[in-house]
């Protein structure tokens, strides 16, 4: 069963693909996103290799929808809806959880976990992701 991150965002406050890239290493965790893709037109399965193992989520960008905004209650305007997908568990939602928590940090966005309803906002979004590694990860540092 898949498991969605919505991200919330204004598309001038999305930064470089290699900026991204570096800050989710520079973040901790042990992902590599491939830096051949647009981060706002690209959808489809993107490649996200884990320590090495091949691994990779379904990424579809979208524009905001207006009924959703207005139900939201989001505190800014976001123009971009990035929603990542990818199994519950494993090397897919690490890569997941790692880069939706990167992309809401940059980008000063809204991450929202589809699955619980909850919201985390630019500062705690990283964290956010670090909480959703398997424990022999969390203790180890390898992520």
């Amino acid at each position: 069963m898949a498991r969605d991150i919505g991200i919330y965002l204004v598309k001038e406050k999305f930064p470089s693909t290699d900026i991204l890239r570096d800050f989710v290493i520079q973040s901790g965790f042990s992902c590599v996103l491939d830096d051949e893709f647009d981060p706002l037109t690209f959808s489809g399965f993107l490649l996200c290799p884990v320590n090495g193992s091949p691994s990779g989520f379904s990424y579809l960008t979208r524009e905001a929808d207006s009924n959703e905004l207005n139900r939201s209650e989001i505190p800014f305007v976001p123009d971009v809806v990035i929603v990542l997908s990818a199994g519950r568990y494993g090397d897919e939602w690490i890569a997941a959880s790692a880069t939706a928590g990167c992309i809401a940090s940059l980008a000063e966005g809204l991450l929202v976990d589809y699955l619980t309803g909850d919201r985390y906002f630019a500062d705690d979004a990283v964290k956010w992701a670090k909480t959703q590694l398997p424990d022999e990860l969390s203790k180890s540092g390898k992520f």
